[in-house]
Order: structure tokens, then sequence, then C-alpha cells
């Protein structure tokens, strides 16, 4: 007797979804029936992550029609995919990394009170249920940028099993998680196919697929190419189907195709790494070169192309393009662990020669990794602790220096007030604006420390820099300064101090004032990335800029390239000590143009 076919979860039919000009989807068919798991396969670009992202509300339906548990859907987006029980592990994080687990669990789906209160306790008590039925425990309370990646994993699936839904999606997920980790997918998976749900499982693993898949759609240029049952398919045949519309017609007439369509599978696992990878053959022309080292290497259509390698070599730094055929020419492993590519890239370069079962050699692999953000933030750290310390000591000094400045102060006051000669009057004058000076310089001392413990509170950042705007407005006026706010300005709440905060732009904008000309141009700009979560403010002047042999100091203490008398050096030592204080980073470049950027951790919106 046949098996009676089971209701449709899901009909996606004549999808069409765009990327300006880029057909992503071009009329794609798609079924899920309920109590089924459904894979997902195609090359890379094929169309996969377009369907999805239109599943989740994160992509416009240009054309067609999504119909779920029967009901045509037409305005699909976040919150409506969550009220049709769609549940999707993307894959790359979808956490809020300042958002703490529970936070994150219930994030569009908060549980309050009749009088809008969360309900924070029943949150805390529900997720710790689910990490029990999961055999996992980890730390509720701290922001999931401080949880392993494993953790972070758990949040996500732990996410999935709030949610309880009808649909479940599963992106590429076996590339990032461990064999335990997946274990308790698969459970998942069977536990919701039990129960009736419907699974689309996406990934490049074919063992995977034909282990626990009912049926596999096949997309390649946004398009379907084939719905199959796992039990009326072979490997072989899969894999024929999913990679054999990219062959030319050369690789067609091969003899064993099969075997091409294999290597094409193989390739494709490559192309998606997340390192950067180039296959040289023997001649040194590129034979593959996959996605991510195009993107650190920032290369064109045509420098990625088999003729290649020569681009790659000129934008290395002359050292490294020197010595690189020089290592390749001695087929062993040679790793390069700081090589410069164009004006700022820092690489880390692995090569190791590639041969086969009878170690002949057939050509060169070379693994590429972008450090460049890993490097600045050591040297950061390390220029960090150096002010740290100097600030430490700083502090101490200036205690100790206070105390006796105070009293000579005070016998300047009672001289003055006697009756002397005119020339000792002027005298005991100088003596009191050079005690006042280095009263100042005793304050900045303190301000440059740790000493004091500010208080904190939620501030709006583009508030802070709209009052210190109005204390500079005298000064701009007064050189006739164009100061222009660049962008969309936007509320950006931060944890910080208002008056330091405050110190911090007002000492970059006068910087930015004294630097530039009359009729100067300065231009301020403020970016919110609520991705990444955070707030930076830039702070651009056309000015004589920062010699390039003094970049690497203007942070120090008591450095400076002012002639003033009354500079002591501190001003950039403090902007970074006040940035540091706040969790944040400041930057500069400086070339036609130098800016100051700041950034600081942006605070979630206030529930509800």
């Amino acid at each position: 007797m046949k098996t009676p076919i089971a209701p449709l979860a899901l009909r996606m039919s004549d999808i069409h979804v765009s990327y300006n000009e880029v057909k992503a989807l071009r009329g794609v068919d798609f079924e899920l029936r309920k109590g089924e798991i459904h894979a997902l396969v195609g090359a890379h670009r094929a169309g996969k992550s377009s369907l999805i992202k239109l599943l989740c509300g994160a992509a416009p339906l240009e054309k067609g029609q999504i119909q779920i548990q029967g009901k045509t859907v037409s305005n699909l987006n976040p919150k409506t995919a969550l009220a049709y029980k769609i549940g999707i592990i993307h894959q790359e994080s979808n956490l809020i990394p300042s958002l703490n687990a529970v936070e994150n669990i219930f994030a569009g789906l908060f549980s309050r009170t009749w009088y809008k209160t969360i309900r924070y306790q029943q949150m805390n008590a529900r997720v710790e249920e689910i990490f029990e039925s999961l055999g996992m425990k980890i730390d509720l309370k701290s922001p999931v940028r401080r949880l392993s990646k494993a953790e972070q994993h758990m949040v996500e699936l732990a996410r999935l099993v709030l949610i309880d839904p009808d649909i479940l999606v599963f992106d590429e997920i076996s590339g990032k998680l461990n064999p335990e980790e997946m274990e308790l997918v698969y459970k998942l998976i069977f536990k919701y196919r039990e129960l009736g749900r419907g699974i689309i499982y996406i990934s490049h693993n074919m063992d995977e697929i034909f282990q626990f898949s009912d049926r596999v759609t096949i997309l390649h240029d946004g398009l379907r190419r084939g719905t199959e049952e796992i039990v009326n398919i072979d490997k072989a045949k899969l894999l024929n189907l999913t990679y054999s519309f990219v062959l030319s017609r050369e690789e067609l007439q091969q003899t064993n195709l099969e075997l091409y369509n294999f290597k094409k599978y193989n390739e494709d696992i490559l192309k998606n790494l997340p390192i950067g990878v180039i296959i040289l053959d023997k001649e040194r022309n590129i034979y593959l070169i996959n996605y991510a080292a195009v993107q650190i290497l920032s290369l064109e259509q045509h420098e990625a192309s088999a003729k290649g390698f020569p681009t790659f070599l000129a934008k290395l730094d002359e050292e490294t393009a020197r010595q690189l055929p020089i290592y390749m020419e001695k087929n062993e492993r040679i790793v390069c662990d700081e090589a410069t590519y164009g004006d700022d890239k820092k690489l880390k370069l692995t090569i190791f020669p590639f041969r086969n079962e009878k170690y002949d050699f057939l050509g060169t692999i070379i693994l590429i990794e972008d450090i460049s953000f890993e490097i600045s933030m050591k040297n950061y750290l390390i220029r960090a602790e150096k002010v740290s310390s100097i600030a430490e000591l700083a502090a101490g000094v200036a205690h100790e220096i206070n105390n006796p400045l105070g009293i000579i102060l005070n016998y300047v006051e009672l001289l003055k007030s006697k009756q002397m000669e005119t020339d000792a009057g002027e005298k005991l004058k100088d003596i009191e604006e050079e005690l006042h000076r280095i009263v100042e310089i005793v304050g900045s001392l303190l301000s440059f420390s740790k000493a004091r413990d500010w208080p904190m509170e939620r501030i709006d950042l583009p508030s802070v820099f709209d009052e210190v705007l109005v204390l500079a407005k005298h000064k701009l006026q007064e050189k006739e300064i164009q100061l222009k706010k660049a962008g969309v300005w936007q509320p950006a709440p931060i944890q910080g101090d208002w008056n330091r905060l405050k110190q911090l732009f007002l000492n970059l904008l006068m910087n930015a004032i004294e630097a530039v000309l009359q009729h100067g141009k300065i231009t301020v700009r403020q970016t919110v990335d609520y991705e990444q979560m955070f707030v930076e403010i830039a702070i651009t002047d056309d000015g004589y800029g920062i010699p390039e042999e003094v970049q690497e100091r203007i942070f120090d203490p008591f450095f400076s390239t002012k002639t003033t008398t009354f500079n002591t050096g501190l001003g950039l030592s403090i902007c970074q000590h006040i940035v540091e204080s706040h969790m944040g980073l400041i930057s500069f470049t400086s070339g036609e143009e130098t800016t100051f950027s700041v950034r600081f951790p942006l605070l979630a919106a206030q529930p509800g």
C-alpha cells in the first residue's frame, strides 16, 4: 500500500528576488511537506541564501506567491516570520553581542505583565529549563560576546527551541559546529520531524544529506534544476545534478565525467572556506582561488583569473614579493607571519607544496589570513598598557605636588598684599602665573589618571557632541571655519560620563580647529551599527596633518608637535584614556585630510 503524501507546510511558487540589477532567484518553485527533512543544495550563488532570506523576511519578494500552512502570505518580515513560527539558524551568527543569553533568546518575544513590565524571572527560568534539556549550562547574565563560540551556538539553538517552530531552517551549520554540538542538532531535527514539522537543511556535505534527508532540491543560477526523493538518487547523480550545469563544453567532453563532478564538489568546499586559499599549478598559474582570498586581496574578476598571480605579488611588500618565489622553489612548508599587502593590510601567508599519492609535485597551496585587525589591536593594547602605567605614576606625583603648591600660592597671595618695589611686584606676578601653569599641568595629570571613580550613566552621544559644538562656536567663527555634520545623525545611547566625554570631544575639535587655516573645513560624521552594536563619531579636518615620522607617538604622554607655551602634550593621551575608560577605541588617519575616530559600545534600546 502506497504511503499517503503529507500535507504541505510551505509552498513557494514562481519566486523572483533581485538585488539592484542582480537576479538572485528567477522563478523558483519550492515545497516543504510536514514531517520531512528537505535538503537544499547548489553551487555558490545558486540562490539558496536568497530563498532563506526571503523566508525569514530579510529579503523582499519581487514576484511570486508564498503559502504557509495553506495560507497565502504577502508581507513576510522578521516579525511575521516569528508569528508564522519559522525558526532559522543562520550560517553566520545572528546574536546581538551586547545582550545576554536570555535577552538574545527572547529578542522580539519578551514576556510582559499586563502593565508592560518584562517578566525577567519567568524568562530566566524558561531559558534555564531549555539549557537543561540540551544538557548545557552557561552564564545567562554575561553579554554573549564573552561566551565561547560553542556557548553562542547553543544560545542560537535554545532560541529555536523557545520558538517551537513549525518550519525549521538550518543554513550551512555543520561547518561551524563540532561533532558534539551537531549531535544535539541531529536530535532536534529528528524530534521535530516526528512532531510533523517541516525542516529545510542546507549543506555542502553530501554524506549528511544522504544520511537523513527525505528529499533534495537542486538550485543553480537562481533556478530550480530538480527535486528528487533521496531513496531514488545516488551520490554521483546528485553531484552531477548539482555541479554539471557549470561545466564548459571542453569539460563535458572528458571521459570520466563522474570523477570530474567529484572534483567540482571538492572545489566548491574550498571556495566556501572562511580562510583565503590560492592553488597554483606547476607553472604558477592560478588553478583555484576561493571567495575569501578574493575578498581579502580585494581582487577584481580579471585579477583572480589564471594569470593573476603576478598581480598578487605586485601588491605585496618588496621583501615578501622577492622571497615568495624562492620559498616556493624549496617545495617546503613556510610561513610568512607578517606580510604587507597594498597600503594597509597585514597578511599571514602559509605556503606548502601540493603532491599526489606518489609524492609527485602538482603545484603550490597558499593560505591567506588577514591579520591587520589582530596586529592593530596588539599594538593598541601595548600602547594602552604603557600609557596606563605612566598615568598611574603621573597621578601619584600629581597628588604629592598639589599640597606644597597650595602652600606656595598662599604665601604669594600674602606677599602681594604687602607694599614692595615695582620690579619685585612684577616678578611676584610672573611667579604666580608660572605657579598657576603648574596647577593646570597637575590638573591634567589627575584627569589622565585612573585614580578617580567616575559615575557612569545612560547618555546620548550626539547630544554630548552638540553641546561641545556650542562651546566651540566662537572659535569656529573666529577662523571662519566651515563645519559640516555629514550623514544621518540619530540618537545613540552609551554608558558614560557626560563631562569626560565633553572633554574628549572638545579636545579633538580644538585640535582640528588649530590645525586648519582661515576658512578651513571640518567634517563630523556619525555612524551607528546595530549589527556590531557600536556608535562612532569621526572628526575630519583639511589642516596640516600629522607628520608620518611622529604618528606612532601622538598618544604618548608629554609628546606634542605644538609650539605654544601652555601646551603640556597630554591632550591626546587624556583623550585616549577617556575613550578606554568607556570601553571604546580611538584611531586616526592622516594624509591630505586628518580624521580622528572614536567608537563606543552601543547600548540596546530600552525594551518596550
